[in-house]
């Protein structure tokens, strides 16, 4: 009779653990991954990165915004190439990239990432041919990609 009770405890306990692991996991999961771990539409990154009016008065001008920040009156849009993504903004005519994520498969380099008149990286395949030589300037005070070949 012990035995059965014995065996029985311990399924008991294994299914506990078993849960108890699984719940951990689960919780852990949603807290490094947000509540969602899926990708982002267009229009929902361009709403992330579209400039929000000021709730408090501008700095005075003697202020100077940190290094490779971008300055409240920048535009900023996110631009997509075959080979990845990237936000870019202006400000007084000069690109910077602000971000960059590669797409499957490529990976971003020869980064300028400015401020200059023209910013600029690209994404290249990790096997086999492919590339995309992402330019950005400012027109109009708006960034502007063009994609083209690699002259490296």
């Amino acid at each position: 009779m012990r035995w059965p009770l014995a065996v029985l405890a311990w399924l008991a306990t294994a299914a506990l653990a078993t849960a108890a692991s699984i719940g951990a996991v689960n919780t852990v999961r949603a807290g490094l991954f947000g509540p969602s771990d899926q990708a982002l539409r267009e229009s929902e990154v361009e709403a992330d990165v579209s400039p929000v009016p000021a709730a408090s008065p501008t700095p005075p001008a003697s202020a100077s915004p940190a290094p490779g920040s971008v300055t409240p009156t920048a535009a900023t849009r996110a631009l997509a190439t075959g080979g990845g993504s990237l936000v870019a903004s202006c400000a007084d005519g000069q690109a910077t990239l602000v971000s960059w994520i590669p797409g499957a498969g490529f990976e971003a380099d020869h980064v300028v990432r400015g401020p200059a008149p023209a910013a600029s990286l690209r994404f290249k395949a990790r096997s086999g041919g492919g590339q995309y030589r992402a330019q950005v300037t400012c027109v109009s005070g708006e960034p502007t990609l063009t994609v083209g070949g690699d002259d490296d």
